[in-house]
């Protein structure tokens, strides 16, 4: 009996100290505006505002807030001169890159000249059946080599001052320097760069003398000895490289027909749209790789960079059954890649513009002029990612 009393007490004492404390501590709050708002930030609610802080909020919520989309890219991605040098320093300089098909050699002798990003070479076949890239640079004067874009000789003479190589690059005349005490012909070849041939008779050529040998590349089905070039053409182009290597940028609908049993079976169920083989692959940064659905036909287009406005559209055009179609379908696929060149370089026109002044808008850029001018197949470049294999990085075949 005489615990009741306490108990009462107890439960009378407990809340009325917190409530007491309670109070006490919003009197102090009140005194205090600065702690007030000091505490406010630690608890997980808000004091009441005022009414005039409550109308401010409620202004600056109602005005609009303008978010503006910025590029993917800095504005001169496109147009930059010391850009354009360093990617040829950390792009072309140090990976693999499609040069030609390896049937276009015939027998011993027979060489093809290129020239990619201020890097001049040749391939040459040799006696012993293997092909050997060199730079086109004499080692006397650094004269070139060879001055044609391809032809045959066993033995190459620059006609600057005599010195002859051989096949192997290996230096066998030098006029005037034979009986020179202290030089050496062997320490005067030819600077070789490595080449490398994949399982479809693809040449690949890599000026990077300390990368890797080998390759990822695999075109799906061995056609080395099936292919017979047909036409080699090139068109000059007013675009940055980078503009037209994106998967599309010279979709080729001349190429993409279907045989009768094809759309026979792709009508009767959807599976087999998948079983298809891929009709464009990618060889190398710079070179895709198009064939027709019967597969007699193929097509490299190569983007070689001249400068950071301007490339050369290389294309080569193969057959794989040599016919009287084979000269109707050249100039069928010739006529769809100048159309392509065109409509590219009317869009690098056009963004150009929007990259000088970003608040215009696409249709703005092309304003003045024909609207259908626009390209609808060409792969939007200046905000789409191109798809360049990084510095030293080995290119694999990918399948669009």
């Amino acid at each position: 009996m005489d615990t009741l009393p306490i108990l009462t007490s107890e439960r009378i004492l407990v809340p009325l100290l917190a409530v007491t404390s309670a109070a006490l501590v919003a009197y102090v709050a009140l005194q205090l505006p600065g702690w007030t708002r000091h505490v406010s930030q630690r608890l997980p609610f808000s004091l009441p505002k005022s009414k005039a802080a409550a109308k401010e909020a409620a202004l600056e919520e109602s005005q609009p807030i303008f978010v503006t989309k910025e590029l993917d890219f800095p504005y001169d991605w496109w147009t930059s001169r010391k850009l354009f040098e360093l990617e040829k320093r950390a792009v072309m300089s140090k990976t693999w890159l499609h040069v030609c098909h390896s049937s276009l050699f015939k027998k011993a002798g027979d060489y093809r000249a290129f020239h990619i990003a201020d890097f001049s070479f040749f391939v040459v076949l040799g006696k012993d059946g293997r092909l050997r890239g060199f730079h086109n640079i004499c080692r006397h004067r650094a004269y070139s080599v060879v001055t044609k874009s391809e032809g045959s000789c066993l033995v190459m003479r620059c006609k600057y001052h005599g010195w002859s190589y051989d096949t192997q690059g290996k230096l066998i005349k030098a006029p005037k320097f034979e009986d020179n005490q202290g030089f050496s012909r062997s320490e005067n070849n030819l600077f070789e760069i490595r080449t490398f041939i994949d399982s479809s008779g693809f040449l690949y050529a890599n000026f990077d003398i300390y990368g890797s040998d080998g390759l990822t590349i695999r075109v799906g089905v061995p056609i080395r000895a099936r292919l017979t070039l047909v036409e080699s053409w090139s068109l000059e182009a007013n675009f940055n490289w980078k503009f037209a290597v994106p998967s599309g940028a010279f979709r080729v609908s001349s190429l993409m027909y279907l045989n009768k049993f094809a759309e026979l079976l792709t009508e009767a169920s959807g599976l087999f749209e998948s079983w298809r083989w891929p009709t464009e692959f990618e060889l190398s940064p710079l070179t895709r790789l198009m064939r027709s659905s019967s597969g007699e036909h193929w097509l490299t287009v190569t983007v070689i960079p001249v400068s950071e406005l301007k490339s050369t559209i290389q294309c080569s055009f193969y057959c794989s059954r040599l016919g009287p179609k084979a000269a109707l379908q050249v100039t069928a696929v010739k006529q769809e890649v100048d159309e392509s060149v065109k409509k590219l370089e009317m869009s690098f026109c056009g963004c150009q513009h929007i990259w000088r002044n970003p608040r215009c808008s696409v249709s703005g850029a092309f304003a003045g002029g024909d609207q259908s001018a626009q390209p609808t197949g060409a792969p939007d470049g200046w905000r789409s990612t191109p798809s360049v294999s990084d510095a030293g990085h080995e290119p694999s075949v990918q399948s669009r």
